[in-house]
């Protein structure tokens, strides 16, 4: 089994949120894989096989699936006798509408809010790709994003409220352990780690001591990621 996932300058280390969901579904159901990085400019040549302009790919013997949703959906499918991502199709609706429901409010925030931070970990072959394809999509230039960031984060705090709210009262949002709604949100975490310094909450967040919850469940596979 091979992933294919997205790297900087350093090539050991991913940071594609939507990798991060299919590392941690991976791990989740105890399956093995290799890992297989790529740069911005490579990745259209390199996975032209699986007819996908972008990460993650999922290449399981004669099976290639693209998208991270589509790729969970095919490892639950695929090794269903192995511990289930959704816990049933009720879990799997769920899911499928909070994969779609965090884009605008709360990946788009952050994004902006990391953008200038990512360009710096790219390799220079990168940056001008990155630089030329994402300005037009945030409406500004990098250096005016990392001016501005306050701006695009105190958004992406405000629409954090109703998770915070939700661990007031529960462990994980996915019932008493972790599984793929856990994920789906612990990945943009995982995203800011590996690219910024950038504190993303304040102190008394109950979303903090979810993120330590889900620290020691991944332990090996994200420690080397700072807090």
């Amino acid at each position: 089994m091979k992933l294919y996932e997205l790297v900087g300058s350093d090539h050991t280390q991913g940071f594609s949120p939507f990798v991060w969901r299919i590392k941690l579904a991976l791990a989740h159901k105890n399956l093995d894989y290799e890992l297989i990085p790529l740069q911005f400019t490579e990745i259209k040549d390199a996975l032209t096989f699986a007819d996908s302009k972008t990460v993650p790919v999922l290449e399981d013997g004669n099976n290639v699936t693209k998208d991270s949703w589509d790729i969970a959906c095919y490892l639950e499918e695929t090794y269903a006798d192995r511990p289930s991502l959704f816990g049933g199709n009720v879990g799997r609706a769920g899911s499928k509408l909070l994969n779609s429901q965090i884009i605008m409010p709360l990946l788009a925030p952050l994004f902006r809010t990391l953008v200038a931070d990512i360009h710096d970990i790219l390799d220079d072959a990168d940056k001008d790709y990155f630089r030329s394809t994402r300005e037009p999509r945030i409406g500004c230039t990098f250096e005016e994003a990392r001016e501005n960031y306050k701006v695009s984060l105190a958004i992406f705090k405000k629409n954090l409220w109703s998770y915070n709210k939700y661990l007031l009262t529960e462990e994980y949002f996915s019932g008493e352990a972790p599984a793929y709604n856990d994920y789906i949100l612990y990945s943009m975490f995982l995203w800011a780690r590996g690219t910024s310094n950038i504190k993303l909450l304040d102190d008394d967040d109950p979303l903090n001591k979810w993120l330590v919850r889900m620290d020691q469940s991944f332990g090996d596979l994200v420690a080397h990621l700072k807090r």
